[in-house]
């Protein structure tokens, strides 16, 4: 694909520095096996902006990922208005957002292998941990098809969501598991502000940067809380995955 260039947009943040490190680090990894001519980034909060990124792009056809793990308002509405895609050619292809991909299950359990430890399945509640919103109410669909799925690979007691907008809350946590051991994923691109302060706190658990699958006691649950789902380096295998064969 020499004579196409790779757009990957983020939401960023403009209160939180390392919100958009996941996006530029992936896009780096990809830059670097030079599959494109070339790969850029473009976020709705930090620089460059969505509405300002494809100005720095000179390849004859564009390739446009949103980096998002659900389908939801910015990824339907706010993105494609700001990048003008109604007035845009046929060379120009947007894509589904990342998360849709059931990829997205295989980084999840390659997630849970990696944390559990002397941990069974049949004795842990696995809980992911979404953002959710109020403007869109299939925002929270996505997680809940790869829930569905994830019960049928996997041996967990108990598979479930919790959210930091919409109800069941993240700060309700110990009246929805079942189980005493329980393993955290945030469902979430980057750990940022919801996933350094504000998921700790709603948790009891603080991470140990050197130990990130250490055991937390909160009460009477033993915890572990994960980093966000997409710093994992398996996101580049499905960046791949999403532009080279699903266009």
């Amino acid at each position: 694909m020499k004579d196409t260039a790779l757009v990957l947009l983020g939401h960023g943040s403009s209160k939180c520095a390392n919100s958009s490190m996941p996006v530029r680090l992936h896009a780096d990894t990809i830059r670097r096996m030079g599959i494109f001519h070339s790969v850029h980034c473009g976020f709705l909060k930090e620089t460059p902006l969505i509405e300002e990124c494809l100005d720095y792009v000179e390849a004859e056809k564009v390739i446009i990922l949103p980096v998002f793990l659900a389908e939801g308002y910015y990824t339907k509405k706010v993105i494609p208005e700001k990048l003008g895609l109604d007035k845009r050619s046929s060379d120009f292809t947007y894509l589904k957002p990342l998360g849709l991909d059931a990829f997205i299950q295989k980084i999840i359990i390659d997630q849970t292998t990696r944390a559990m430890g002397e941990w069974n399945e049949e004795e842990t509640s696995l809980v992911l941990l979404g953002h959710g919103s109020t403007k869109s109410k299939t925002s929270k669909d996505t997680l809940l098809e790869h829930i569905e799925e994830l019960k049928k690979q996997t041996t967990f007691a108990q598979i479930t969501d919790l959210w930091l907008e919409e109800p069941p809350f993240i700060k309700d946590w110990r009246d929805v598991v079942t189980q005493k051991n329980v393993l955290f994923i945030p469902y979430l691109v980057a750990d940022g502000q919801h996933g350094g302060w504000d998921i700790p706190e709603l948790t009891g658990v603080m991470r140990d940067v050197y130990d990130l699958y250490k055991v937390n006691k909160v009460g009477d649950h033993k915890v572990r809380l994960l980093p966000a789902l997409g710093k994992s380096a398996m996101m580049v295998d499905l960046i791949k995955k999403s532009v080279l064969y699903e266009q």
